[in-house]
C-alpha cells in the first residue's frame, strides 16, 4: 500500500513538473504574441517572434556516385517567413538527408 501511495505522489510531482517547466510556457508565450499581429519594431525582434520552418533542400553539387548508386544530399534550413510568406532569413542547420537510387 504503500508503494502504491509514493507512486501515485512521484506520477503526480512528474505531472505537475511537465505542466509547469519554463520551456512549455516560453512556447506558448511567442504562440501567444503571434496571435495578437503586434508589430515590433526591429527586423530582428520580429524574427524572435516567428516560429520557424523546417525544410529540407537539395543540394545538388554535393551529390555522388557510390557502388552504382546515386546518393542525393538534402540539406535542413531553418525558414523564417512574414506573414505574406516571404522568406526573411534561412538558416541552415546541421542535419543531412541522404537518398539513394540505383543508377540504371
Amino acid at each position: 500500500m504503500k508503494r502504491i501511495i509514493a507512486l501515485s505522489g512521484l506520477l503526480l510531482l512528474c505531472i505537475y513538473l511537465v505542466y509547469n517547466s519554463p520551456q512549455i510556457s516560453q512556447k506558448y508565450s511567442q504562440i501567444e504574441s503571434l496571435e495578437t499581429n503586434a508589430r515590433i519594431g526591429t527586423t530582428d525582434d520580429l524574427l524572435e517572434t516567428i516560429i520557424p520552418e523546417f525544410e529540407y533542400v537539395h543540394e545538388k553539387g554535393k551529390d555522388k556516385e557510390v557502388d552504382g548508386y546515386i546518393v542525393e544530399t538534402h540539406r535542413e534550413y531553418e525558414i523564417f517567413r512574414d506573414e505574406d510568406g516571404k522568406i526573411l532569413k534561412q538558416v541552415p542547420t546541421s542535419n543531412f538527408e541522404y537518398i539513394r537510387y540505383k543508377k540504371y
